[in-house]
């Protein structure tokens, strides 16, 4: 037997084979935990047809079911959420079923937190994908397992397939359409959505945990892949992730021969290390390899191994070094692996691209170390302001501040970027995108290109020094009225050149500027 939790609108008996509900409470709105009759919920409501899938494909389930949508907008807020998932981590849950989910970005970073807390306590999530196939929480994240449904009917009922590169991060596609049998004798069919296809997958991942009963989330995802029905072989690489967003306290372990300076954004979770004998593998949950090589690889292997035996994730990230593939060094499928070379094959297989309507900014930076800041402050500016931003950058590095990592080579036909681009507002649905790409003095015919083919609402000049040099270089690129941020501090000699130029250390005046140009467009 194992222990699943139906997180829903309360699931009641009398209808279908749910009767060994062993408890039913509700999370109210002020977060007040409280017993509910069984019997006095809807016989024929959302969590009971979950529920009811449930035990069509794993009959010895104990279900434990928590209210926590209203009667009235079958809404909750985010709070009650959190407070369900805390709830099954202290009373005993093995697995708990979300046939919900929130793509309201505002909620995802608490929601995202009790997820890795969840997920380090061992409770193994199954939460279905919202209904129009974007970026759900918590669905999407990488300590969950996330499910939507096949809407071409090529599976059969119980079958499913194990999405091994899901750029939106739902890892299965399941047949959502299951014949129930009521107790009167009578078969009712589940409509085709998201919401139906998650429950088969908590019974099938409810089997492995009955096999297996300490396993680990990688390990189930790597079981449910046997388990699909597109297997290959055990050789596949199954945890592949594009977003690192599990980190709850990492050891960065920086190889270069300077010193690494900036700022990270995971307060008290990376801690910066130079010498791997410092790591205590205990205090950790991933080892971040900073500007590592595979000349570096026989070097650092033992603390790897360390990590990897403790079945500890690891990132390695190194922008100089963006299209070596690290798989064969790292071939260890029973944890989480990032590494940039993995990224392409997300968009290789990702869904269908969605035509951009919506203002795209682009900062072009010449100072090699001041655009992640940047980017990072802007998007932050937007979206403390109501507006879903995307950051996202042709460095890997990004990835460790939160922005999209997207590769991209010089070499590339302009239009991959642009693909891209569209993939990611498919997934995201996001107001406005501001992407950052690093680029030399001598790129200038590049950028007129690329400015060409995606076309910018708004082009930025990040400098060092504006001087005469750049503004030529500028002028040559043909940019429709760029901005220039500088790290100057005397920018007053350079009013005369015609353009709007911004202080580094003025991020939030420049973002006040950019703000009001974009609304005086709009009306």
């Amino acid at each position: 037997m194992v222990d699943v939790a139906i997180i829903d609108d309360g699931a009641g008996i009398g209808l279908y084979d749910t009767y060994d509900i062993a408890y039913s409470i509700e999370i109210t709105a002020d977060i007040m935990v409280q017993n509910v009759d069984r019997c006095k919920l809807q016989n024929d409501s959302h969590g009971t047809i979950c529920a009811a899938i449930v035990k069509k494909y794993y009959p010895k389930a104990m279900l434990t079911s928590i209210k926590i949508l209203n009667n009235k907008t079958h809404k909750c807020i985010n709070k009650q959420l959190i407070k369900a998932i805390e709830w099954c981590v202290d009373n005993g849950i093995q697995i708990a079923n979300l046939s919900l989910g929130t793509i309201d970005y505002r909620d995802f970073e608490m929601i995202k937190d009790t997820i890795n807390k969840a997920y380090n306590r061992g409770l193994i999530i199954v939460a279905a994908c919202n209904n129009r196939d974007i970026f759900t929480s918590p669905a999407s994240f990488s300590n969950v397992i996330g499910v939507k449904c096949s809407e071409n009917n090529v599976l059969k009922e119980g079958e499913y397939i194990f999405n091994l590169y899901p750029i939106d991060g739902i890892e299965v596609t399941s047949c959502s359409e299951h014949a129930l049998l009521k107790n009167d004798g009578e078969f009712k069919t589940t409509s085709m959505c998201n919401s139906f296809a998650a429950p088969m997958i908590t019974a099938e991942v409810c089997k492995i945990v009955d096999k297996y009963p300490n396993i680990t989330l990688e390990k189930t995802k790597q079981e449910l892949y046997k388990r699909s029905t597109n297997y290959i072989d055990n050789t596949t690489q199954v945890n592949n992730y594009k977003n690192i967003d599990w980190i709850t306290n990492a050891a960065l372990l920086y190889v270069g021969e300077e010193e690494y300076n900036s700022e990270l954004p995971y307060i008290n979770q990376i801690k910066v290390l130079k010498k791997f004998e410092d790591i205590d593998t205990n205090l950790f949950d991933t080892l971040i390899l900073l500007n590592s090589d595979k000349r570096d690889y026989e070097e650092i292997k033992s603390i790897i191994y360390k990590f990897e035996k403790k079945q500890k994730s690891i990132v390695v990230i190194n922008d100089e070094f963006q299209y070596e593939n690290h798989e064969e060094k790292y071939p260890n499928n029973n944890i989480k692996f990032w590494h940039h070379s993995i990224i392409n094959h997300f968009y290789e297989v990702s869904l269908p691209q969605k035509e951009m309507d919506v203002p795209l900014i682009i900062v072009y930076d010449y100072t090699e170390s001041k655009m992640i800041k940047a980017l990072e402050t802007l998007t932050f500016k937007f979206r403390s302001d109501g507006y879903y931003a995307l950051g996202a950058c042709t460095k890997s590095i990004g990835a460790l501040y939160g922005l999209e990592y997207i590769p991209f080579s010089k070499d590339e036909n302009f239009k991959a970027l642009k693909d891209k681009i569209e993939v990611l507002y498919r997934v995201y649905d996001y107001d406005i995108i501001i992407l950052g790409l690093s680029i030399n003095k001598e790129d200038s015919n590049i950028i007129k290109k690329i400015n060409m083919c995606l076309n910018p609402d708004k082009t930025i000049f990040l400098v060092n020094n504006f001087i005469h040099e750049v503004k030529t270089g500028i002028e040559k690129m043909s940019a429709n009225q760029p901005l220039v941020i500088t790290l100057q501090e005397n920018i007053k000699e350079y009013y005369d050149f015609g353009y709007k130029i911004f202080k580094y250390r003025n991020l939030d005046l420049f973002y006040s500027e950019i703000l009001e140009m974009f609304l005086c467009q709009s009306k």
